[in-house]
């Protein structure tokens, strides 16, 4: 099994090969091109738990040390090694290595008795085999789309495995089994603490991986519920590399260019492995406008995405006329994939066919609607004056603020305002007893109070300072004893809270706690639930606003926003755009008696606004602590963690990754220097998102007085 080739289509490559065989020239040649996924699958398993995942498999598969080839990097060694172990009848393999002409492939887990194998692989993905399906009934007999990039993978590893096994052992008959081992939500963890059993720690590579606690295998041993479950997939595989499945035998086949799964194989590998581009013609797609071979950055590398794209428009235009990419708001009204088929890539191409017109708005809807705040982002992006007629009352330069629309609402508020934010993390192993794979924990939160005077404090926050105890229902105790002081109007930023407040009271009343149905009443006061299919509708009679929803509404700034509805990105627009706040907290004024922190002290208050030589404000964001050296990430890594993790379309993702990854890290925290940095950090990191509210509150509020009406003049 000698390696004949410099370059072999590996697990990785098949994987950039399902989802686009373009990709493979630019994957194939790291050196030259961008590759924002080389990092993104990284922090993605710091972030879920993926590394711990993958250490607790082994124990479960009865994996011993010296059949663990993790560290074996080479190809030729690892294929040695594997060789050598498949010599024993009875044997339990991490990472063996196969090699099938110019095909390679590291198997998570091999589990060898006698000539029957099991190849399993591990997969971080969470699946409920109660409620979820590996065959989908539209078209019925087709792979299910969500799993189907992971059943194709152990197909390949299948097919790979099988034929290596034949050229080496030509006199034996192996049988080969695949699963999928993946995080079991229908499992409850029978032992606490199982996540923190491996600890994330830094190999002499400079990366990741997880290290087991000295009596990891002598507590799961005790355990007699496997939350890493292997669903057996063997014969859905077998049917894959048959070419038999309902999509490879669609007329268009886009999940094998119109091939059959071995063909495909072969096809990718034959230019792959050769160092050549794909030879089909390039058609671009809605997947184009995200693909990971684009530089975001000043890299030097190459741009894939871009190459892609020059091949059907011109470099002038690609350059200068806003790409659809960037247009705001969720796919519910934005259908990306069906106007790149159409050959539209540019706002400029978009007409009412492709977009509902903007006045054909929800009747008596407050604000602009999705489809009206689209249509502005168009008018500003490519300076339409007929588009920017329509909103021209409200526009200032790039600014766009409806303050009459903003009066009317802020007078249904009721003061004192209060502005909450939550930390919360979901990850595969449960920290605790009776706990589900990536059941949610909510770990933190940040309170400030607006008074109707002006005033403004940071008055309330929450840390869970025993990492051993399950906190949601103590976080829920501390949240309504400072919310229940007086009826003021409660804030958060997009449909997290709302949804994580909604689970605790699910968590509650599966629970013995005593004093549950005063906490259950509490959060159904303060929430609410609009769809019936996620139980009985309500409205709390104090339901928190929405402030997402009032930006969405009256506000966008097209210099810092670009159609991205984040509080990152809403925040510097707001502070550029109003020099009230400039003036303001440009001076030390944060964390003395006239706006009290409970992180800052008064003999250290804090400016937040600091203006760099062009007049620009930077991110307050950027004078936290370094959240990063702590936890061992770079700012790089950091911004790519909190766009993994904060969803423009789906804002009920934990949108804090950089707070959930040192709440992991202090799950292990040893030292109580470390902790404590740990702890401020984190303290600070959410006080600055309920601050952040309370710029944008402070900006309206300003506005609405200004008597120049919807006019910025400071």
């Amino acid at each position: 099994m000698a390696v004949t080739n410099s370059r072999l289509l590996t697990k990785s490559a098949f994987k950039i090969a399902l989802s686009c065989p373009h990709k493979l020239y630019y994957y194939g040649h790291s050196d030259e091109y961008e590759n924002a996924n080389a990092n993104d699958e990284f922090l993605e398993s710091l972030a879920e738990g993926g590394f711990q995942v993958g250490e607790l498999a082994k124990v479960y598969c009865d994996v011993p040390d010296d059949c663990d080839l993790k560290d074996i990097m080479g190809h030729e060694e690892s294929l040695h090694r594997t060789q050598e172990l498949m010599q024993r009848d009875q044997v339990n393999i991490a990472e063996a290595a196969f090699l099938y002409g110019n095909l390679f492939v590291r198997v998570d887990i091999l589990k060898k008795d006698g000539n029957n194998i099991e190849l399993i692989e591990v997969k971080a993905k969470s699946w409920n085999p109660e409620t979820d399906k590996f065959i989908s009934s539209r078209p019925k007999g087709a792979v299910a789309s969500g799993i189907r990039p992971y059943v194709y993978d152990v197909a390949f590893q299948k097919y790979v495995v099988c034929n290596a096994l034949k050229e080496l052992y030509p006199n034996e008959t192996y049988s080969v089994k695949a699963f999928l081992m993946m995080a079991d939500k229908s499992k409850c963890a029978d032992i606490d603490g199982l996540n923190q059993l491996f600890k994330i720690e830094k190999n002499q590579q400079g990366r990741a991986e997880a290290v087991m606690a000295n009596d990891a295998r002598q507590r799961i041993a005790q355990s007699k519920v496997q939350v890493v479950t292997p669903f057996d997939v063997d014969e859905l595989c077998d049917t894959i590399i048959a070419g038999e499945t309902t999509e490879q035998k669609t007329e268009k086949n886009p999940t094998c260019m119109g091939m059959r799964f071995v063909p495909f194989i072969n096809w990718a590998a034959e230019f792959y492995c050769n160092g050549n581009r794909c030879p089909a013609p390039i058609e671009l797609a809605g997947k184009c406008l995200k693909c990971e071979f684009h530089c975001t950055t000043d890299s030097e590398k190459k741009d894939g995405q871009r190459e892609c794209w020059l091949t059907q428009v011109s470099e002038d235009d690609y350059e200068h006329r806003p790409l659809i990419a960037t247009l705001n708001g969720s796919s519910l009204s934005t259908n990306r994939g069906k106007w790149v088929s159409e050959g539209k890539y540019f706002m400029d191409q978009l007409t009412e066919k492709e977009l509902k017109f903007f006045n054909e708005k929800t009747p008596d809807a407050p604000g602009l609607d999705d489809y009206q705040r689209k249509w502005l982002q168009i008018g500003m992006e490519t300076n339409d004056k007929d588009i920017l007629s329509r909103f021209a009352n409200h526009i200032d330069g790039n600014t766009y603020l409806d303050v009459d629309g903003l009066r009317e609402e802020m007078k249904t508020w009721h003061y004192p305002l209060h502005m909450i934010d939550f930390e919360t993390t979901a990850v595969a192993l449960p920290y605790y007893i009776d706990m589900k794979p990536y059941e949610q924990v909510a770990f933190q939160f940040s309170h400030h109070i607006i008074h109707e005077d002006g005033h403004i404090e940071h008055a309330g926050q929450y840390l869970n300072e025993d990492v051993t105890k399950f906190p949601n229902f103590e976080f829920v105790r501390e949240l309504r004893r400072q919310l229940s002081q007086d009826e003021g109007t409660i804030f958060r930023y997009a449909t997290h809270e709302n949804s994580i407040l909604r689970t605790i009271a699910q968590q509650l009343a599966e629970s013995n706690e005593s004093d549950k149905d005063e906490l259950i009443a509490f959060i159904r006061s303060i929430t609410h639930n609009h769809d019936e299919k996620k139980g009985d509708l309500y409205e709390g009679p104090r339901d928190m606003v929405d402030l997402l929803q009032v930006v969405k509404r009256y506000f966008y700034q097209l210099d810092e926003m670009h159609g991205s509805n984040s509080i990152k990105q809403v925040l510097p627009a707001v502070l550029n755009s109003s020099q009230y706040l400039k003036d303001k907290y440009s001076k030390p004024i944060y964390g003395t008696s006239e706006m009290k922190s409970l992180n800052i002290s008064q003999d250290d208050p804090l400016a937040w606004i600091q203006i760099d030589a062009d007049g620009h404000v930077d991110s307050p964001y950027h004078q936290l602590p370094s959240v990063g050296q702590l936890i061992g990430m770079s700012e790089e890594d950091m911004e790519q963690m909190e766009q993994l993790t904060a969803d423009e379309d789906n804002f009920e993702v934990a949108n804090g990754g950089a707070a959930l990854t040192a709440y992991n890290k202090l799950m292990f925290c040893e030292g109580e220097g470390m902790n404590d940095a740990l702890r401020q950090a984190l303290l600070r990191y959410c006080e600055l998102d309920t601050m952040s509210m309370v710029f944008i509150w402070e900006y309206f509020h300003q506005a609405c007085r200004n008597p120049h009406g919807g006019r910025l003049h400071y």
